[in-house]
């Protein structure tokens, strides 16, 4: 692993660890080197590594035994890697990345960008428990003028991302997890890591459904009513009230993840909505800045506060220094707006090319669905150099065969040459 100097240690360790066990390279039951040993092999401090053990551990990746840290052995076992036979040739070099969840991170070359880093990394703090004061503080401003969401800094805690959030919210609570069917998989392995009863509950035209959330009383509800993941939908503002209420009535849990809020035209935030402090929103800088940052917020119910404030990690100081000056110097705002309609016109690109595709009105992905075996059609865009995602990963069982599409990694240029091969792969 190579340690990058402006992000957050524990984050890499974390990052690190996880790809390798999630590829399998580290298998269920392998021992993991001591905090002191890696520590000393990586030329970092003993502390980042404790972090980066607790986090994985919180999210059910490792666990400790009296013979030291291992890998967790209930982890499902990946499937073997693939060997092609002596002769067959090599797979050719990708020629288009088509895949999901990767923003356009060259749109962050900004003066105001770099300015950020440059002061953060001046003068260095480390900031304890919820994170620095003066990024709470932004935040909370930044979620009152964009998702209209009151909040006062205390409410905010400082993450290494969605899913260290997500940790948060399960360790503070108990019961059964429901999860939108269909729904994003990294988020829904959180709470199954964790031992919990994850339980799939369709989503319609108006989003989430309530009645089925009536049936099978979970204490927990993760939902994405502002871009619903991968369908793009948003949810009603009937269907948003009726939530709310359920919420009230049965003293559940709604963890608000308010993914590509940035970067579309939305609703105010599920959160703006709610009196009874039920509401967990769940944030991510992501895919508005880069997945590199290892950072994130969360807003957190009065009544999980102190719960919650057993489990934080800590998070790069120089981080969130970057964070709270680019806020603060307007270059947010800036960049999201950029983002926002250089995106618009990759999307128009896409739908040029793939008038039948499913529109999305906003953020960085779009849906292909298909008239045939979804595994054969992801086998001969592989043939061809096109790296694209099924769609029936997002489905707990799915008679839907397609294909998710991301915007994010080339240029509008590079793109349509990318997606008209694309085509010539469907046939269409």
């Amino acid at each position: 692993m190579t340690i990058e100097p402006f992000r957050s240690l524990p984050g890499q360790i974390v990052e690190d660890l996880r790809t390798r066990i999630t590829a399998g390279t580290l298998r269920p039951g392998d021992p993991l080197p001591s905090t002191r040993v890696l520590a000393r092999q990586r030329g970092i401090s003993r502390g980042s590594v404790v972090a980066a053990y607790d986090q994985l551990s919180g999210e059910g990746y490792l666990v400790a035994t009296r013979g030291g840290t291992r890998v967790n052995p209930e982890l499902p076992r990946p499937p073997r890697p693939e060997h092609p036979a002596p002769g067959v040739p090599a797979r050719p070099r990708l020629l288009g990345d088509l895949r999901p969840g990767v923003p356009d991170t060259a749109l962050l070359a900004s003066t105001l960008w770099r300015r950020a880093w440059r002061a953060a990394a001046a003068e260095p703090v480390a900031y304890p428990g919820q994170g620095s004061p003066r990024l709470r503080r932004l935040l909370a401003e930044h979620l009152r003028m964009t998702r209209s969401v009151a909040v006062s800094p205390e409410q905010i805690v400082v993450t290494l991302g969605a899913r260290d959030g997500l940790r948060l919210i399960l360790m503070a609570t108990e019961g059964v997890v429901a999860v939108e069917d269909p729904g994003y998989p990294t988020l829904h392995q959180v709470p199954r890591n964790l031992g919990r009863e994850v339980v799939p509950v369709p989503v319609d035209e108006e989003g989430l459904s309530v009645s089925r959330l009536a049936e099978l009383a979970p204490e927990v509800v993760l939902v994405m009513p502002n871009h619903q993941y991968p369908t793009g939908s948003q949810m009603s503002a009937a269907r948003r009230f009726e939530l709310i209420e359920w919420s009230r009535r049965s003293g559940a849990i709604l963890v608000e993840d308010d993914y590509d809020s940035e970067l579309r035209p939305t609703h105010p935030a599920l959160a703006a909505l709610d009196p009874q402090g039920s509401v967990a929103l769940l944030g991510s800088l992501a895919k508005t800045l880069t997945p590199a940052l290892g950072l994130g917020y969360l807003v957190v119910p009065e009544r999980l506060h102190d719960d919650v404030a057993r489990h934080m990690l800590p998070v790069s100081g120089i981080v969130q220094d970057a964070i709270a000056n680019f806020l603060e110097n307007d270059g947010m705002r800036r960049h999201t707006a950029r983002m926002g309609r250089e995106y618009r016109r990759r999307r128009e690109i896409f739908a040029e090319i793939f008038p039948r595709g499913i529109p999305m009105n906003g953020g960085l992905h779009a849906v292909i669905e298909l008239g045939e075996d979804e595994d054969e059609v992801i086998a001969r865009c592989r043939t061809r150099g096109l790296a694209v995602e099924g769609l029936s990963r997002y489905w707990t069982a799915s008679d839907r065969p397609g294909i998710v599409i991301g915007l994010g990694a080339h240029n509008r240029e590079k793109l349509r040459e990318v997606l008209v091969e694309l085509r010539r792969v469907l046939g269409t």
